[in-house]
């Protein structure tokens, strides 16, 4: 059952897929019809919403605000069927959740049983993604609420919070660094270090530091995960960095953090994101405020 038009849902996954041929196989509708429904819009709407080549359709500017209007809706439609058939059963629901590694260790999963606890019939499905993904998947409608770094304004995404997380060294706590109040990256260059991957906002201020200051590392280690660096940090003693909200667990286990004296190292910013304009269902907004309140609790707000 839908109660958005037919011709808005093709549209919309000609624009989510690029080709009239990839929507009639999605949508098992033929791509005739598709290419007819998108023709009326057009028409009816006086405005072309897509440029046409031949590898496929990208959408113009109107058509772009016409997807934005249209992934609003269709995710709305879906938050009223839910209540509508759950109506005798309260409570019920799904909260789609993305967000970068470090979150997903510690500091998401203590919030999502802490929800459950008030919430018990709620479910929550987390996926672990890059920053850039996590942003998209809400800007996109594919997750409800994101939590990650950025480091430049997104298009799409309304910012429910959003703070300064800094960027510390992580060390076991028999490291000889840990006695020091804080450090440069330059005094790491005498340590093995683990560091992240590219993909990551942490790796790319890290690179701009080290441009800046003509720093050069080879690292013990490199990875997209950041479990297996702050592994090999326990077991031989180098030095990884990460963020101060996503070490908490550790500092409570064998490690300690110190902070990092480079000023470019606190131009990301943690943020907790949902789709602009979008009306959030109850158990959506009752989450994303919590997360709001823990992040704040934290100290770091």
């Amino acid at each position: 059952m839908y109660l958005i038009s037919d011709s808005l849902r093709y549209f919309l996954e000609v624009a989510r897929t690029g080709t009239i041929a990839e929507a009639s196989e999605r949508l098992h509708i033929a791509a005739s019809a598709i290419s007819r429904h998108i023709a009326r819009l057009e028409q009816s709407m006086g405005v072309q919403l897509f440029d046409r080549h031949p590898r496929g359709m990208i959408p113009t500017e109107a058509g772009q605000l016409l997807a934005d209007h249209a992934r609003r809706n269709l995710l709305e439609e879906g938050d009223l069927l839910d209540r509508l058939r759950d109506l005798h059963r309260s409570g019920r629901s799904l909260i789609t959740v993305s967000c970068t590694e470090g979150f997903a260790e510690d500091f998401l999963p203590v919030e999502i049983a802490r929800f459950r606890e008030r919430h018990p019939a709620a479910r929550v499905h987390l996926t672990v993604t890059e920053p850039e993904a996590a942003t998209q998947s809400v800007a996109d409608g594919s997750s409800d609420v994101a939590m990650t770094f950025s480091l430049a304004p997104a298009s799409g995404v309304r910012i429910e919070y959003s703070c300064q997380e800094p960027i510390v060294a992580l060390v076991p706590d028999s490291h000889p660094l840990r006695e020091l109040d804080s450090v440069s990256l330059a005094d790491l260059q005498d340590y093995p270090l683990a560091l992240m991957a590219g993909g990551s906002t942490l790796r790319e201020l890290f690179d701009v530091c080290c441009s800046a200051g003509g720093l050069y590392f080879e690292p013990a280690l490199t990875s997209n995960s950041s479990s297996a660096l702050n592994a090999l940090a326990r077991r031989t003693g180098a030095v990884t960095l990460t963020g101060l909200l996503s070490s908490r667990h550790l500092v409570q286990d064998g490690f300690s953090t110190v902070p990092l004296t480079n000023p470019e190292l606190l131009r990301r910013n943690l943020q907790v994101q949902t789709m602009a304009q979008r009306t959030l269902p109850a158990p959506v907004s009752a989450f994303v405020q919590q997360l709001v309140t823990a992040v704040e609790a934290s100290g770091l707000g």
